[in-house]
């Protein structure tokens, strides 16, 4: 129990957590006014409230809270005298990290110059102290600018590294389906390539039957203008390299690639479920591509183990299971590779679910359900 407490907390929105804690500390600041003895307590209650409360806005607006709330209590410090307010100065202080670490650079400069403007007010205001207010002011520029520079360089390292990962998936998935759709252009363009010739091989032998003939003339123009039409459409989705002329596998292939990967050194286990019947072409190369990248995976990360392929043929579905025993199963997710985003558009392509995760038991697990329409 004790180590998900802390996994938990660091899933939670930041927003979230800013907005409750405004809450918290402004319900607490204005008891801490009114029900205390400082000065003019509807002026220090104003103050804390806007200090408090800016908390909630400081990741979104960090210039304008940064600049306000400090402005605020240099103003209330010079000729309103202090209040001693505790629970304000959370509030003060956050507006501080925020501007050191949250703004652009101008937005800091600016800050900065506010806040330098706020600390010459409370020196030179009526209840003001020019030395304790210089040793003040000193103290707090240094760490603001100690906090912009640790603190605000690793903050925004870690949102360019975000970004970055962001633009990488993005990548991926659209290099994905680009992959698909040249291996489903060249499995579609051998059927329809199939239905032109027989249709202009039958309509050659055909000797007498005018209509029926004409209607073979058509159809082997319209597939022969879908195959020049398919060509150039992908023809724009080929990359530089050639790709492979090779016809594209599906399911009747499976024990060929059980085998190689058995010999790369993973002990594979087929087993088929159902009765075997021919599927379209492209749940048949989805589904051999799946199981494909499914092992490629355990076969890089899952270290010592054993795997198992289990196929079922079911009246409206497809049904797949890829599951190995390796200590090092959940790498995958997290190794650069693109093997998770391949399987997950061919599962989508086609309406169909994918589940993938570490097992109870340890190991690593790929269940995907491709309906069969």
């Amino acid at each position: 129990m004790g180590p998900r407490l802390p996994r938990a907390l660091t899933r939670l929105d930041p927003l979230t957590v800013d907005r409750a804690l405004a809450v918290v500390l402004t319900v607490l600041a204005q008891a801490e006014v009114w029900l205390g003895s400082g000065d003019h307590p509807a002026v220090a209650a104003f103050v804390a409230f806007v200090s408090t409360a800016s908390i909630a806005v400081r990741r979104r607006l960090p210039a304008l809270v940064g600049i306000v709330v400090p402005l605020l209590y240099s103003l209330q410090l010079g000729f309103g005298g202090d209040p001693q307010i505790i629970v304000a100065s959370v509030g003060y202080f956050c507006a501080l990290y925020a501007l050191a670490v949250w703004t652009t650079p101008r937005g800091f400069a600016l800050g900065m110059a506010f806040l330098v403007g706020s600390f010459l007010i409370t020196s030179f205001g009526p209840k003001g102290s020019l030395g304790n207010t210089a040793l003040f002011s000193v103290v707090e520029i240094v760490v603001v600018l100690l906090v912009r520079r640790v603190v605000g360089d690793r903050e925004r390292r870690a949102r360019l590294a975000e970004r970055e990962r962001d633009l990488a998936a993005r990548e991926a998935v659209v290099e994905e389906r680009a992959r698909i759709a040249r291996e489903l252009h060249d499995a579609i363009a051998h059927n329809v390539s199939m239905m032109v010739v027989q249709a202009g091989a039958e309509r050659r032998v055909l000797d007498g039957d005018g209509g029926t003939r004409e209607v073979l003339e058509t159809i082997e123009r319209i597939g022969r203008g879908a195959l020049t039409e398919m060509r150039r459409l992908v023809g724009m989705l080929r990359s530089d390299a050639a790709d492979s002329l090779a016809p594209q596998p599906g399911l009747g292939d499976l024990p060929t690639l059980v085998a190689q990967v058995r010999e790369s050194g993973l002990p594979v286990d087929l087993l088929i479920e159902g009765e075997r019947r021919e599927l379209p072409v492209g749940i048949e190369l989805s589904a051999y591509r799946i199981v494909q990248e499914a092992l490629t995976n355990a076969l890089k990360h899952a270290g010592e183990a054993r795997a198992s392929v289990r196929v079922r043929y079911e009246p409206e579905s497809l049904e797949l299971e890829i599951v190995d025993d390796g200590a090092g199963a959940a790498v995958p997710v997290a190794s650069g590779g693109h093997g998770l985003v391949g399987m997950r558009e061919r599962v989508a392509l086609y309406g169909g679910r994918l589940d993938t995760g570490r097992r109870a038991g340890g190991g690593f697990a790929v269940r995907v359900l491709l309906p069969v329409r």
